[in-house]
């Protein structure tokens, strides 16, 4: 049996607000803009994503294309940025973290197979922390989504489409 699970308000308990808050206070130190200012360039650029269906690029690619089009720096700009804001400061958010005790340890001592089907909206590495925010790893997680590996997010329909194929093609491999 495989189960989907979210993040926000299923593996952690937070607020998406308080996350969001704290996420873009750090961020906008790294950008050195206001935080409103990378607040709207963010969201602006994750709106355009998820509402554009390209399925030639994955939703990263998309990203720093719509980011770097907003402010006319490059994506490798952009790229690098959020690599590096990933790799160091992205780890402040762990304090914040109210983790689903409960739900963690089902899934840690589980053997059932479990779908991170979180919305796609942060790359790999970041989900990769996330899910170490939540005491869990990546290894209790039979599939991963993130930006890199996905062309839709939610509520679009194609979002579970997708990894339900990729579930298919990982299946048939085994």
């Amino acid at each position: 049996m495989y189960i989907f699970v979210d993040y926000d308000g299923t593996l952690v308990k937070n607020s998406e607000e308080k996350f969001m808050k704290t996420y873009f206070s750090i961020l906008s130190r790294k950008v050195k803009l206001p935080i409103e200012k990378i607040f709207n360039l963010v969201m602006d650029s994750i709106y355009e994503i998820t509402k554009i269906e390209d399925p030639s690029k994955n939703l990263f690619e998309r990203f720093l294309e719509s980011i770097s089009k907003k402010t006319g720096k490059s994506k490798d700009y952009w790229y690098n940025i959020f690599l590096d804001f990933y790799k160091n400061e992205f780890d402040e958010l762990r304090k914040i973290i109210k983790v689903n005790k409960k739900l963690t340890n089902f899934i840690k001592n589980s053997n059932y197979k479990f779908i991170f089907a979180s919305n796609p909206l942060f790359p790999e590495i970041a989900v990769k922390k996330r899910i170490d925010f939540a005491n869990l790893s990546p290894e209790n997680f039979f599939y991963i989504a993130t930006m890199e590996n996905s062309h839709y997010a939610k509520p679009n329909p194609k979002f579970f489409a997708e990894i339900l194929k990729k579930l298919v093609l990982l299946l048939i491999n085994v």
